[in-house]
């Protein structure tokens, strides 16, 4: 997890989530705090910018990325970054892989998400 200071895209990992710890079957635990106008995570769409992120470091290094959420690609095969942040649910699952290998799949059912 990284530092609370640690900024993503204008934002700061305190400022989306507090307590935050993953288990290695990838279960996400802490409290998430409900964001308004985090513009720098989507600035072409307007609900893209509110609701609950989680900011993580990616440590598996690589060429590309690709996230599944809940089973259906969301983003295929972008440039791998280190630091970045997904727009999360409570049910949601996100798949990480890095050059095509599943490194680890989140799941957000024990947090807590504030109102």
């Amino acid at each position: 997890m990284p530092e609370p200071d640690q900024g993503f895209y204008g934002k700061t990992a305190i400022e989306m989530i507090t307590g935050a710890a993953v288990q290695k079957d990838g279960t996400v635990y802490g409290i998430f705090k409900k964001v308004q106008g985090y513009t720098e995570f989507n600035e072409s769409d307007p609900e893209e910018q509110q609701g609950y992120y989680f900011p993580f470091l990616l440590k598996k290094k690589g060429s590309t990325m690709t996230f599944k959420k809940n089973g259906e690609d969301s983003k295929t095969e972008i440039q791998w970054e280190e630091n970045n942040v997904f727009r999360v649910e409570k049910n949601d699952r996100f798949e990480v892989l890095v050059d095509g290998e599943s490194v680890v799949t989140l799941n957000f059912e024990k947090a807590i998400f504030e109102e």
